[in-house]
């Protein structure tokens, strides 16, 4: 499919209006359609603990999905339908019963399958208070790559990794309420809560998947349900109670992720999953002329990475000894699972450059690589000395390159073996940082082709990564402990390439 770039305002003058979004963006507002978790841990003593919220007046279906940190590889996920205004609050906790993670909740919002059923070999726990709340804990799993192509199969790699949030529609009633048909799809209903807090018939949507009654006529799962319209924010925070610290931080919020499409499915479906969004971004490519642009990409998934790219991602570094200083940076890559995890046969989809998929001993077999990929990091004190200095005197010093591997990375600032400020122990890596205090850079050189502006015009790309991510910020006073998070700052950049001469 050949990539095409549309000027906005060329859309505008078809629809004659002003010009309008049109394809996937990053809303800056921080409500979506699609809210990306870049974090969860649960190793050791932590907790995450998250909250999905539906600002919007409709009753929405949500497909919430746990991925672990290497590979992307799915962990859990349920369907969850959010009432009016609703707030569905949960954590990620260590597995009583076993060595991995597990979802935890006493929020009476409706998901389907409940939380806390059984799930083969990793079967949920139900338990009733004596206040009459319920607390259903439901234990991650690793059926999705406990296969001969991963080296490591062990639940332990569900212990940290990041969460998509895909709204997949609005649901509203089905058929007459008085009829004793109708009375099985009254979705909507079923899914609203009553005076004492509780949804008045979540056994009803569940029923309605497991008999077959939910999309029986019209259009399958999707008949009850509208186009997904946004609104969905998120929080979350990071605590670990032994180190008297949590570290509270955001989810990052796509909107125009669907266009008109419903894909309502069946709990126990695979999707829909971060790579099937629309094939349309909206950019602003910063190269004179009418800067606003939608963009066709050949998937879905390229265009939900064009809308994350970023060429650069800066923050705070505070090691400073007197105070306990601590730091690490999470860096997350989303969509990286469906540009690297190819056949050796199939081509590694940029921007990513390595595969996830490697020769392995002899030769004979391909079996999981790291997928990495370079990054060159700046690093600067608070008097701005820096390790490989821009604007300096000449020659300057080389910056550092170095390779970030996970799809999670977890970085602790300081030498190898370094303690992590979040307590973080699985994935764990280390960077070293020269000063007390400071800032750093990392700088993505990878390149996506985004299209052609015009009839035979220039050929523009967007040089970057599609990252996500924060730095958790940790003090140590004594007994006490401080903890604080900071989202990453990003930067775009583009390039052209004239159009070749007739």
């Amino acid at each position: 499919m050949k990539k095409n770039l549309i000027s906005l305002a060329v859309a505008a003058s078809v629809l004659g209006g002003a010009a309008v979004q049109a394809g996937q963006y990053v809303n800056a507002q921080k409500t979506g359609e699609i809210l990306l978790f870049p974090f969860y841990n649960a190793d050791g003593k932590n907790a995450t603990n998250m909250h999905v919220v539906n600002t919007t007046g409709r009753v929405k279906a949500v497909k919430i999905r746990f991925v672990e940190y290497k590979n992307s590889d799915e962990v859990l996920d349920f369907n969850l339908y959010l009432s009016p205004h609703d707030h569905f609050a949960f954590g990620v906790v260590a597995d009583e019963a076993g060595n991995g993670a597990a979802v935890i909740t006493a929020d009476n919002s409706c998901t389907v399958p409940a939380l806390g059923s059984a799930n083969g070999a990793f079967a949920g726990t139900t338990v009733t208070n004596a206040d009459g709340s319920v607390v259903r804990r439901q234990p991650f799993v690793n059926y999705q790559y406990a296969n001969t192509k991963d080296l490591d199969s062990s639940i332990e790699r569900t212990l940290t990794g990041h969460v998509e949030v895909i709204e997949m529609g609005n649901v509203r009633n089905m058929g007459d309420a008085t009829t004793p048909a109708g009375k099985l799809t009254q979705y909507a209903t079923f899914a609203m809560h009553g005076p004492t807090g509780v949804p008045s018939n979540c056994a009803g949507l569940d029923a309605a998947w497991a008999s077959g009654t939910w999309g029986a006529t019209d259009d399958g799962p999707k008949s009850g349900l509208s186009a997904p319209s946004g609104g969905l924010y998120g929080l979350a925070y990071h605590i670990n109670v032994d180190a008297a610290a949590a570290f509270g931080f955001e989810p990052t919020a796509i909107d125009d992720w669907a266009g008109s499409t419903v894909e309502h499915t069946n709990p126990g479906s695979l999707k829909p999953s971060i790579v099937d969004g629309v094939a349309e971004v909206a950019h602003q490519h910063g190269l004179g002329g009418d800067q606003h642009l939608q963009v066709t990409m050949d998937s879905g998934v390229e265009a939900t990475s064009a809308a994350l790219m970023t060429a650069t991602v800066s923050n705070d570094v505070m090691l400073n000894s007197a105070i306990g200083g601590m730091t690490d940076w999470v860096v997350t890559f989303p969509t990286k699972r469906a540009h690297v995890d190819k056949a050796l046969t199939i081509s590694v989809v940029p921007p990513f450059t390595d595969n996830w998929r490697g020769i392995y001993k002899d030769g004979s077999v391909y079996k999981e690589d790291q997928a990495c990929e370079p990054v060159s990091i700046g690093q600067w004190d608070r008097e701005e000395a820096y390790t490989a200095a821009e604007n300096g005197f000449s020659p300057s010093p080389a910056a550092v390159t170095s390779k970030i591997c996970n799809e999670v990375a977890v970085i602790a600032m300081g030498a190898a073996g370094t303690a992590s400020a979040l307590s973080v122990s699985t994935g764990l890596t280390n960077l070293g940082f020269p000063y007390v205090d400071g800032w750093q850079r990392f700088s993505f050189a990878q390149q996506m082709v985004l299209g052609n502006v015009g009839a035979g015009g220039a050929s523009v790309s967007v040089k970057g990564l599609p990252a996500i991510g924060f730095a958790a910020y940790k003090v140590n006073n004594g007994a006490m402990s401080y903890g604080h998070a900071a989202e990453h700052k990003s930067s775009r950049a583009y390039s052209s390439t004239p159009p070749a001469e007739a």
